[in-house]
């Protein structure tokens, strides 16, 4: 049975200012072996980012607050950690790729001195310039740079060499546990199935743990092992990947995900986009968030919250299958 590297157990999070309050995550729970790869997925606003920041422990401090939960990397609670102690764990043990890998890197330093930033950082004690220089450039033949470009800078790169230079920070110091960020959002098409295999490849070289956080779920039919469809700062459904693609019972929402993507054998088959919007995170609805936008809406999911149908870790939160609607879609 393999490691469990993470579990995030009932966490909620809110932005909170002087006008009113975000509720960005509730009360979502997930796991994640050694190894494996979870998706989180879902439209804008779904709360993925969140999460993630929370994970790294990089929420902003004036407005976020956690309000419930834990986080655990190998039974170890991050959200008990204070600041300096979160910065021995970033890097060395959790990593992170961003959107954006113009903003996510410094114009100022060289490739090799950003990689090399994060090794001095943890292993500074056992590790001499020489040997940092080394590892850098044997970093970035890995991500596909040639490591005669180490010297150069960020405005020397093109957008996918770019979140290439990203991923080897990132993966630098061999983490346990990388979350991508929608690594391939800013990347033409070609460029993004190069970096999604340069990501499997190294995943299974250096046996990392990933969430890989995306909208798309063709990135995560090719990627993960693992699936949770976010909604409104939740986890509606989760599971494995058959479950998610190939099982017989689905939360609406995932229907409709479904439902959103073009087919390359049926052309005559029409879209069929998702009415409506989703809620507005400071004054979520009484009951099911979907309930507005949902085609199988019943009068109980206006007015109560949905359970969750856990059917062999296959997690569906939705009254179309709780006691009360079972077959009533």
């Amino acid at each position: 049975m393999s490691e469990q590297i993470l579990s995030i157990q009932d966490l909620s999070v809110i932005y909170k200012t002087d006008l009113e309050t975000v509720y960005a995550v509730n009360h979502i729970s997930l796991d994640l072996n050694a190894g494996e790869t979870l998706g989180l997925v879902g439209e804008t606003g779904a709360g993925k980012t969140t999460t993630a920041l929370g994970v790294m422990g990089l929420l902003p401090e004036r407005t976020a607050r956690v309000t419930s939960g834990r986080i655990l990397l190998q039974g170890d609670d991050l959200l008990k950690k204070k600041e300096l102690e979160m910065q021995r764990v970033r890097g060395e043990k959790i990593s992170m790729i961003f959107q954006d890998p113009m903003t996510a890197l410094n114009p100022v330093l060289t490739v090799e001195d950003q990689i090399g930033e994060a090794l001095y950082l943890h292993n500074a004690e056992e590790l001499t310039a020489a040997q940092i220089s080394k590892r850098v450039e044997a970093i970035l033949e890995q991500v596909g740079i040639p490591k005669e470009r180490k010297k150069e800078y960020p405005y020397q790169f093109s957008g996918g060499m770019r979140q290439r230079v990203v991923i080897a920070i990132a993966l630098v110091c061999n983490p346990l546990l990388l979350i991508a960020d929608e690594p391939t959002t800013a990347l033409d098409v070609t460029i993004q199935a190069q970096i999604l295999s340069m990501i499997c490849d190294l995943q299974r070289h250096f046996g990392t743990s990933v969430i890989m956080i995306t909208h798309d779920l063709g990135i995560v039919a090719e990627t993960c092992d693992k699936v949770g469809i976010m909604y409104a700062g939740q986890i509606v459904e989760y599971g494995t990947l058959e479950d998610i693609f190939t099982g017989d019972r689905h939360h609406p929402y995932t229907v409709g995900l479904f439902n959103s993507i073009p087919s390359l054998t049926d052309h005559a088959r029409r879209l069929k986009p998702i009415e409506g919007l989703m809620p507005d995170p400071t004054s979520l609805p009484e009951g099911c968030a979907f309930a507005p936008r949902c085609q199988s809406c019943m009068e109980i999911c206006k007015r109560q919250a949905p359970p969750v149908i856990d059917r062999d870790g296959h997690r569906i939160c939705c009254h179309l299958f709780g006691t009360e609607g079972e077959g009533k879609a």
